[in-house]
């Protein structure tokens, strides 16, 4: 699966954070984290979408907290500094677990925060061992619904909170797209939305509070993609004109997807029943 999720043009080249960071002075040595944070979250929003998980699932001192899709670490070193909780976030590709092993002890998170690179669906996991499971636009990659589902629940708590933010299906592309979609998008778990809902009744999860972020994404990705073009030549001054074409096709294929009803996005907490 890590080679098929490569096809994502977000995804190639965890490296180019490194360079962002040289490009601001910070080629080595420590991380200040209100620096690390504005260039290490691959969702929407920032730190912001993360404080909203943080008061909702009310995230605190000693908390075990599970991330899952983990990035560059950003989502776990947001949460784990700001609350005092342990976070074990795990994430599939090799190459982003290790750069991101890499910003966590630069940031001095180490005692706080365990990296796991494995498969979702294959990592051995503690039954009851987490308080929280959290996620941020990864369970949508990840294939059979009902088992990751699954296995979220038995490594929750009773009465633990799952909390993410992930795109539903509004509308297959075309017949002539849907290679391209697959590609792009790597959706192996895009339902629609009422079917999002019933998955999580269906295992185990109650009290569940889905927003329908569609609107306020497809705001956000349109004009993330202006943005993006306008910082064209300081984007190439440091990324090359291949690192710009490489992230503008993402940027662009989001925001068209979006633009278009193919896909919707979806912020919800849930409860472990007890």
């Amino acid at each position: 699966m890590t080679s098929d999720i490569k096809s994502m043009q977000l995804y190639p080249r965890p490296e180019r954070i490194l360079d962002d960071l040289r490009a601001r002075g910070l080629g080595d040595g420590p991380l200040p984290l209100d620096v690390l944070s504005q260039l290490d979250q691959l969702h929407y929003h920032g730190t912001d979408a993360l404080d909203v998980a943080i008061a909702e699932c009310r995230i605190g001192l000693g908390d075990q907290v599970l991330e899952v899709g983990s990035g560059w670490g950003g989502c776990a070193r947001h949460i784990a500094h700001r609350t005092s909780a342990h976070v074990t976030a795990i994430e599939l590709q090799e190459d982003y677990d290790r750069v991101a092993r890499e910003l966590t002890a630069r940031a001095g998170l180490d005692a706080c925060l365990t990296h796991v690179n494995a498969d979702f669906l294959q990592v051995d996991l503690p039954e009851s061992g987490f308080d929280h499971v959290v996620s941020w636009l990864a369970l949508f990659h990840i294939p059979d619904r009902a088992s990751y589902l699954g296995r979220i629940s038995r490594t929750l708590k009773p009465g633990g909170h799952f909390f993410a933010e992930d795109l539903y299906l509004i509308a297959s592309p075309p017949e002539e797209e849907r290679e391209d979609f697959r590609r792009h998008l790597f959706p192996n778990s895009l339902v629609p939305l009422p079917d999002y809902e019933s998955t999580l009744k269906d295992a185990g999860f109650s009290d569940a509070t889905l927003t329908d972020m569609t609107d306020d994404w497809t705001a956000f990705t349109a004009a993330r993609l202006a943005a993006f073009r306008e910082n064209r030549s300081g984007y190439e001054a440091i990324h090359g004109p291949g690192g710009y074409e490489v992230i503008h096709t993402f940027y662009e294929k989001m925001a068209g997807y979006f633009a278009r009803g193919l896909v919707g996005g979806v912020r919800f907490r849930a409860t472990l029943d007890g």
